[in-house]
């Protein structure tokens, strides 16, 4: 992270007592790999501290603005930096908790002017005093930051090993790195409208996305030099975006990510098949090398009298065409038969592409029906999508409920 120091003093002198704090930070950022850009001393003047404060956050990512004690120098300085950043002052009532403690101490009652420094930037965040009634303050916006801190050694050293280093470490510049968000259910086209804004970030983070038969991913490479702070929110939204698609937020299938949930909570699945031939058990097994510790059985039955006789799917229902129904009375009876934790069964008609899917333990059974198009392969490679990503989805929210029908 680049910053800058500004300390804001009725002299161009400091004291030997300051300059001793000042160099221990700058000792404290350069140990911990941080770039100190410059440091400056200005005059307690509201214009001279606004043209070198936008100067300074014109080639920095964070500046530490050090203002002397004293009732005007601190409340001079949050106005500028609401002319900056663009807000209103207001009563922190944080900030007024803290200096009503700290007062408590000496049994006094608080004065007027001690009241003046809860006043606070509407869009800062309060940092803690405990030595003192000057409240610091942080202010962000965008992926700029400013620190506004008491020019008092004992408040100062205080405040800065306490909250602001562990703020610039947790916030420090990012090296290059790629994160892959895996989705199902949408669309390329509704990807790229989705995230329209983001495809050109001023940081030159990129934005790739993929898609195949409903099957996704959308892979962010941030590049060296971005700080961690604006990556995470950058991440963040594109995750918030998408949510209702996202199945994983690592680079796996929808099998390895299935694996992994039932390797972790200890339960064995099966599975039940018509419509996709086979194709959700072999997909599944392909996942892991240990995949057969956690499935029980598989079938794969075509006919209404294997489905009746393997499974005791009614005849009538077996022959017939009420698909939900059917998918259900397979997956119960998958569980009565392997006596698995979860059953996930399909069934319906692969030539109109109508296909209902069952999943469920003994607590209960979710039915989800889907309509899919074009060539066989295409519609059985659908439906091991669609069954697996909703499984997943149960998987993650622990959300198995009797008797709920899903289209």
């Amino acid at each position: 992270m680049k910053i800058s120091l500004i300390v804001m003093s009725s002299s161009e002198l400091v004291s030997s007592e300051k300059n001793n704090i000042l160099s221990t930070m700058r000792s404290a950022l350069y140990k911990n790999n941080q770039e100190i850009l410059s440091s400056t001393i200005i005059r307690s003047q509201s214009k001279i501290l606004e043209n070198t404060l936008r100067s300074n956050l014109e080639s920095s990512d964070c500046v530490l603005l050090l203002v002397e004690n004293g009732l005007d120098k601190p409340y001079m300085a949050k106005r500028v930096l609401c002319s900056i950043f663009g807000g209103e002052m207001i009563t922190s009532t944080y900030a007024k908790t803290n200096i009503e403690d700290y007062i408590r101490t000496f049994n006094v009652p608080m004065k007027r002017e001690d009241a003046t420094f809860s006043q606070m930037p509407d869009f800062a965040r309060t940092i803690k005093n405990p030595l003192g009634v000057f409240q610091g303050c942080l202010c962000e916006k965008d992926d700029k930051t400013v620190f506004l801190l008491p020019l008092e050694y004992n408040e100062l050293s205080h405040m800065f090993f306490a909250s602001v280093l562990p703020y610039i470490l947790r916030n420090k510049v990012e090296g290059a790195k790629t994160y892959v968000l895996k989705t199902f259910g949408i669309k390329y086209a509704h990807m790229l409208i989705l995230l329209k804004d983001m495809l050109s970030s001023k940081h030159n983070i990129e934005v790739v996305c993929n898609e195949y038969l409903g099957v996704g991913e959308v892979i962010i490479n941030a590049p060296r030099g971005v700080r961690y702070d604006y990556v995470d929110r950058f991440v963040a939204d594109v995750f918030g975006r998408l949510y209702p698609y996202i199945y994983s937020d690592k680079d796996e299938s929808e099998s390895e990510c299935i694996f992994s949930l039932l390797s972790m909570r200890h339960l064995t699945i099966s599975f039940a098949e018509d419509f996709t031939a086979g194709k959700m058990s072999c997909t599944f097994l392909s996942a892991s090398r240990n995949a057969t510790d956690v499935m029980r059985e598989n079938y794969v039955l075509f006919s209404g009298e294997s489905k009746e006789r393997v499974l005791g799917v009614d005849g009538s229902i077996a022959r017939g065409k009420d698909y939900k129904e059917m998918a259900y009375q397979m997956a119960v009876g998958l569980i009565d038969k392997t006596g698995c934790d979860i059953a996930v069964s399909t069934t319906g008609d692969l030539e109109k592409g109508e296909v209902a899917i069952a999943i469920g333990t003994s607590e209960g059974i979710h039915i989800f029906t889907d309509t899919v198009t074009g060539g066989r392969e295409e519609k059985i490679t659908y439906a091991t999508s669609r069954a697996f990503f909703e499984l997943i989805r149960k998987l993650k929210k622990n959300n198995f409920h009797i008797g709920e029908y899903v289209d």
